[in-house]
């Protein structure tokens, strides 16, 4: 039976985008994937949205975060200020390590083990990407694992279609600077582009003892492509995309006290000192294009990747966990004295290494034909996909002598976490697209079947002779169907909708959990939206439901938890909202909009989650003990507004950003918002306040070579407490100054 369905799926099929960029012509001659680049979004059976070229060097952002806020549906956490490991959710799922969503470069999964572990430690250097693309919606057919809240792919420096080049240098506050340089062409039957990325700052936080708490990523990134002569019967092309990514960070879990955070939200607590992010990523992928027939079109991409991160940290101080001292510093005194280097004592420090692998191939296949006045697509595609996690966290001991941290004891190599966690997936799709003239109807399936394998070999069996050495696993498989629609009432305006069941894995099976094992992730999504395009006003409204039959909560560290890596089954909820996407040229109809544009742009969501059962809980960002059914849940904000104004013209433009984050609860509950404050305990509060955030960008164009720009970071200072997690406080990234030179050759 298991050979049956394995063969049925095998013809069925499954890919994610395939690896185009949308600029290439050459590639987009031979492979025609689903696009939500400009025009196109319009024959969506679902929500899709594109962030472009020229929108990321109007505002010059090298922070995601800060980007990904433009769309509506979007829900972040900033957690260190530079968006180096942004927590996203997409229409409510959860934020933590974005590892509800689906995460993609160029069409190919790139979390660093999306399945066994997907918690994306790792997530591409923003500074070097040509575009963003997010999927929302019944569109999540074609793309996966996690199919409730949506897919982003972000889309990396496309190959030119001529000799191009372009170099770019900033410096700005806290000696935050950026060194970036590409070049590319294509050739009768060869093209290539290749990239240098370096990124670095000091960091905007501040050691009680000095000290520097920023970082230095480096990228470098290269495409090599041989195809065949334009006039080839058979047009084809074979691509080789290679990365290399490192990063050294002074970045640390913990944050502050709220009486701390009100003295200065920019310090850092002296336990922090030695606190340090070690990574780095490689990742090759093989991509072959061929259009047998005017109709027909192949495209097969092989990937592997292999990502390290070790993320060494105070672990304990003075023996109590450092959420014991964050949240009663009084009754901890002694241990707070510690942590704050104004008495000596033991910090235990944890070294948590972690090695990814993830590889597979996928496959597309896409037909068009044609029968009277109907156009059909038919898309098909295979994936076979293995990830790996590999932990081996060490906890050693210092002691803090006078705010200084001295090396006591060293600990053996996995003495704290020693296991391997491991997944191998098969999943496909078939999607058919039908278009009578202003009706396109998309009907499909997915289907995925997943192994995960876990390997516990204890503490004390650092060797791993399997002397202790406890197992568990899941074999799992799911049918997802769904179907969306889009029709074009006139030239100017558009309805779209659909309905498809969402998914998401269970992760690893555990083989401590006290609250049984964790079921599938499912829910049954809808939504509607309308289109508006005309007279220089672009509106886009879009009402969704995804009522979840079981949905899943995670013991992480990151979230709050003890770190286990335990999914819990929450059961019924029920998440729903509006998002509002509205854009509008000022000068649109006047005389003068051929030479000055002033585009105004607003992206708001409304987001209503809610529990929908009782149950305990068995830990992490929602806490333990029972949550009641109608409880809200917690880290999904119900008002986000993004709105900006600029002004352009053919040689300026400058851009002015607002993000309002509304007041968002942090704990389940049906209770008044209890916000931080004096005399407020730590464990007593239950959200966060609002705020708005606002930035300034500008660019000027000295001649066809050269430009300058210049952008400013929270400009009126805002000091927000933009999270809790993972441990106390955290603030947003002070009033900052940045200036650059841009040249395109």
């Amino acid at each position: 039976m298991k050979k049956t369905v394995f063969t049925l799926s095998l013809l069925s099929g499954f890919t994610v985008f395939a690896q185009q960029n949308p600029t290439d012509s050459t590639e987009s001659k031979l492979i025609d994937p689903v696009s939500i680049i400009g025009e196109k979004s319009k024959s969506l059976g679902g929500s899709g949205q594109y962030i472009s070229f020229r929108q990321l060097q109007k505002i010059n952002q090298t922070d995601v975060n800060n980007v990904i806020r433009l769309i509506p549906g979007v829900n972040v956490r900033d957690e260190e200020g530079f968006g180096l490991r942004p927590n996203i959710g997409l229409r409510g799922t959860a934020v933590n390590r974005s590892a509800k969503i689906t995460l993609m470069e160029d069409g190919v999964l790139i979390a660093p083990a999306p399945y066994a572990d997907p918690s994306a430690y790792y997530f591409p250097t923003f500074a070097r990407m040509h575009g963003v693309e997010v999927l929302k919606g019944s569109s999540q057919i074609k793309n996966g694992p996690f199919t409730i809240g949506g897919a982003i792919n972000l889309i990396s420096t496309p190959i030119p279609e001529d000799f191009k080049g372009f170099a770019q240098v900033s410096y700005g506050s806290f000696n935050t600077n950026q060194q970036r340089i590409w070049i590319g062409d294509q050739r009768k039957n060869f093209d290539y582009v290749f990239e240098v990325n370096r990124l670095a700052s000091d960091g905007f936080k501040e050691l009680d003892n000095g000290g520097n708490t920023g970082f230095d990523r480096r990228d470098i990134m290269g495409k090599f492509r041989w195809k065949t002569d334009q006039n080839a019967a058979v047009p084809q092309s074979v691509m080789l995309k290679f990365v290399n990514m490192t990063e050294d960070s002074n970045e640390t879990y913990l944050g502050l006290t709220y009486e701390d955070f009100q003295k200065n939200p920019l310090r850092r607590y002296s336990a922090t000192q030695k606190d340090i992010l070690d990574m780095n990523h490689q990742n090759i992928s093989l991509n072959h294009q061929i259009a047998p027939t005017k109709n027909l079109k192949i495209s097969t991409t092989a990937y592997f990747a292999r990502t390290y991160r070790d993320w060494a940290r105070a672990n304990t101080v003075g023996g109590q966990s450092l959420m014991n001292i964050i949240s009663n510093p009084t009754a901890y005194s002694n241990a707070y004295q510690i942590m704050t280097g104004n008495a000596d004592g033991e910090v235990v420090y944890q070294s948590a290494a972690r090695t990814y692998h993830s590889k597979g191939v996928q496959t597309n296949f896409q037909y068009d034909f044609r029968t009277g006045n109907v156009n059909h697509k038919l898309q098909l595609g295979a994936r076979y996909h293995t990830d790996e996690a590999d932990r081996f966290a060490t906890r050693s001991t210092y002691n803090m002598n006078q705010g200084n941290m001295i090396l006591t004891s060293v600990g053996i190599k996995g003495n704290q976490e020693n296991q391997i966690r491991e997944a191998k997936s098969f999943a496909s799709y078939i999607s058919y697209d039908l278009h009578y003239k202003g009706l396109t109807v998309s009907p499909g399936v997915r289907y995925e079947s997943i192994i995960l394998d876990f390997q516990n070999f204890g503490n004390t069996d650092t060797g791993r002779l399997g002397t202790a050495l406890k197992t568990a696993n899941n074999d799992l498989s799911v049918f997802l169907p769904g179907i969306g629609f889009n029709y074009m009432i006139n030239n100017s305006m558009n309805i779209f909708g659909g309905v498809h069941k969402g998914f998401s894995p269970p992760g690893m099976p555990s083989v401590t959990s006290t609250t049984g094992q964790a079921g599938i992730e499912k829910s049954i999504n809808y939504e509607f939206g309308h289109h508006y395009n005309n007279n220089g006003l672009q509106t886009q409204i879009t009402g969704f439901l995804n009522d979840y039959s079981n949905i899943l909560g995670a013991d992480t560290m990151a979230g709050g938890g003890a770190g286990t890596g335990d999914m819990f089954n929450a059961g019924k909820a029920k998440i729903y909202g509006v998002e509002v996407s509205i854009s509008y040229d000022i000068l649109h109809k006047s005389e003068a909009s051929n030479e000055v544009k002033i585009p105004l742009t607003i992206a708001y969501t409304y987001t209503s989650a809610k529990f929908r059962e009782t149950f305990t809980n068995g830990g992490g960002d929602w806490g333990s003990g029972v949550i009641y059914k109608n409880d809200l849940i917690p880290f999904v904000t119900p008002h986000l507004l993004t709105a900006s104004a600029g002004i352009e013209t053919s040689k300026f433009n400058a851009t002015i950003i607002g993000r309002y984050t509304g007041e968002t609860r942090i704990k389940p509950g049906q209770n008044e918002i209890v916000t931080p404050q004096e005399n407020i305990a730590y464990n007593d509060v239950n959200g966060l306040k609002s705020f708005v955030i606002v930035d300034f960008s500008a660019n000027y164009k000295i001649n066809s070579i050269f430009s300058v720009f210049s952008t400013v970071n929270n400009i009126f200072n805002s000091k927000a407490i933009v999270a809790n997690l993972p441990q106390g406080y955290r603030p947003n990234m002070p009033f900052g100054v940045n200036f650059g030179i841009k040249a395109n050759f």
